[in-house]
């Protein structure tokens, strides 16, 4: 172990790069104003910094913005990998290439929390579940003098009620869209795929208001201009999210409402008028809503129950839309209850619930989750293919896969997407009704030189679309589209989408259409070829 001389300790924190992900926006983000170079920051690396004690001098590398500089590597005392499942490859990559050049390696976060055995040999310490109490417990260690152990995990939960807020004056705002907030920890809900009640528990803990507002203060200070509460479920703890919303909705109107917000929850969000009243009231815009299926055997399988209690998961939705606020939402193939039929079922469930922003993706049996050790029993578990880690019931794998990539294909059709897109909304009279209020009541009223310059915004990022689009296979099929559907948004009167605002629409959907033809080329060449586990990899040498 390398004894530390010098009084201060110097710390890089990495977050590795991810592929390109629906939600990542990676096709969105070159036509955007600005220097765009990742849509969200991840919260793991100005919290952790948070963490870290005053004796460090702490770096934070996101990959996704910058290169790791892996020449200047060595100069650190500690390197620390966090990571997520979906990090996976990357994290890997990375600590290989750090095992011959880094002092001390420090892994964490989801991804080991839940595969523990997959670092074995990558990283000196490992952080398994919260860290607020072990990684400033690890650094004393290591700057006093003693021995640290391979191994930290904490046996309590973190009182979020001590955490500290994040740092995000050490973070370049400029190159993120969107900062993350977490307000609680925890869900009270079963679903059987989920990890997040394994790493965190089923009674949500929740940091105080005037902690919320601190950072809010912080987010808003460092320069970012909108906001993701990054709650699993948001209204887990429904008094406490009461609490939060009276909060933030006093301090949005005491700053002029400078940060739109938008967060996950559970359907029953609808079954709440009041608690939607006060997302609009503290300017929430958008919530991502767990629907998984509209197949009831499936919700019952998976132990989705809340989506089940009371009326239909349509009336529910449309309650959410009716307050004013936009619903995403996130969809699941590949339950025991699941046919081929499950996916035409799927499309016109969204189509008619006008989930314009639909994130679709194939069930994963997760470690640690019930679900896994449920297929691990039946002798379901495959680690051998690529893309889907289980043989499903009620179809091959393979017809899994081309049933999802023919889903979403259709799904981000640009015909499609508007049509459920401006159908719906144009329908929806309480969200319009609702917005416009909002605006009215809270939001200044934009100058002539401010409605200007964001006409010409939305003006110059349309022009750089369409420039791109006509050099592309399907770049005109998807211009004339758009332009077709502003001529029928603009039909709609004083109820029409704003310019930058249907440009930004375009522009995401620019993002869907290509990852959708993304996937299909990964499944395409997945079916062709199986491969095994990952080979394992001898003891990381240790550097003095």
């Amino acid at each position: 172990m390398k004894t530390v001389d010098d009084s201060r300790l110097k710390v890089a924190l990495i977050n590795p790069r991810f592929d390109p992900n629906f939600w990542g926006f990676e096709y969105a983000l070159p036509f955007l104003p600005g220097r765009k170079k990742c849509y969200t920051l991840t919260a793991a690396l100005p919290a952790l910094a948070a963490l870290t004690p005053e004796f460090c001098d702490v770096t934070l590398i996101d990959e996704n913005v910058e290169d790791i500089p892996f020449d200047r590597i060595a100069d650190f005392d500690v390197v620390g990998v966090t990571g997520m499942i979906v990090q996976q490859k990357r994290m890997h990559e990375i600590l290989q290439q750090l095992r011959h050049s880094a002092r001390h390696i420090a892994v964490g976060g989801p991804l080991i929390t839940v595969s523990e055995s997959e670092f074995e040999g990558l990283c000196d310490t490992a952080f398994i579940g919260e860290a607020e109490t072990t990684w400033p417990a690890f650094l004393r260690d290591l700057r006093d003098g003693r021995t640290t152990l391979p191994r930290y995990e904490q046996q309590q939960k973190t009182d979020m009620t001590t955490v500290p807020a994040p740092r995000y004056d050490l973070v370049d705002a400029g190159a993120y869209i969107v900062a993350p907030l977490q307000f609680s920890r925890g869900c009270p809900f079963l679903c059987e795929f989920c990890d997040i009640i394994t790493i965190f528990g089923r009674r949500p803990r929740t940091k105080t208001p005037a902690q919320v507002l601190t950072e809010l203060d912080a987010i808003r200070d460092a320069g970012f201009k909108q906001c993701f509460l990054v709650d699993d479920n948001f209204i887990g703890n429904k008094a406490k999210a009461r609490e939060v919303l009276i909060a933030i909705a006093e301090w949005q109107k005491a700053n002029g409402f400078p940060l739109p917000l938008s967060t996950e929850a559970s359907l029953n969000l609808a079954d709440d008028p009041d608690l939607l009243e006060l997302m609009v009231a503290a300017n929430f815009r958008q919530v991502f809503i767990g629907v998984e299926t509209p197949r009831a055997a499936s919700l019952s399988e998976t132990r989705k129950l809340q989506n089940m209690r009371g009326d239909s998961m349509d009336d529910k939705l449309q309650r959410i839309r009716d307050a004013g606020i936009v619903v995403t939402g996130g969809f699941i193939l590949g339950f025991d209850a699941d046919d081929p039929e499950i996916f035409d079922e799927q499309f016109r469930f969204i189509q008619r619930n006008g989930i314009a922003k639909a994130h679709v993706a194939v069930l994963s049996a997760i470690p640690s989750t019930p679900l896994y050790d449920r297929l691990k029993a039946e002798g379901r578990l495959d680690p051998h293919h690529p893309r889907i880690n289980f043989h499903p019931l009620g179809m091959d794998q393979d017809q899994l896969l081309a049933g999802y990539d023919d889903l979403v294909l259709r799904l981000y059709d640009p015909d499609v997407f508007w049509d459920r897109l401006l159908g719906s909304y144009a329908a929806s009279t309480g969200y319009w009704r609702k917005r416009a209020a909002f605006a009215r009541d809270n939001l200044p009223r934009p100058g002539r030189a401010s409605a200007l310059a964001g006409r010409l915004s939305g003006v110059l990022s349309a022009a750089r679309l369409a420039t791109h689009l006509v050099r592309q296979e399907e770049g005109p099929r998807l211009l004339r589209s758009y332009l077709r559907h502003y001529r029928r948004n603009r039909s709609l009167g004083p109820r029409a989408i704003p310019l930058p605002a249907f440009v930004g629409l375009c522009i995401e959907h620019w993002h869907f259409h290509q990852m959708a033809r993304h996937e299909r080329k990964i499944s395409f060449g997945s079916i062709q070829s199986r491969f095994g586990q990952p080979r394992p990899q001898a003891p990381r040498e240790k550097t003095a």
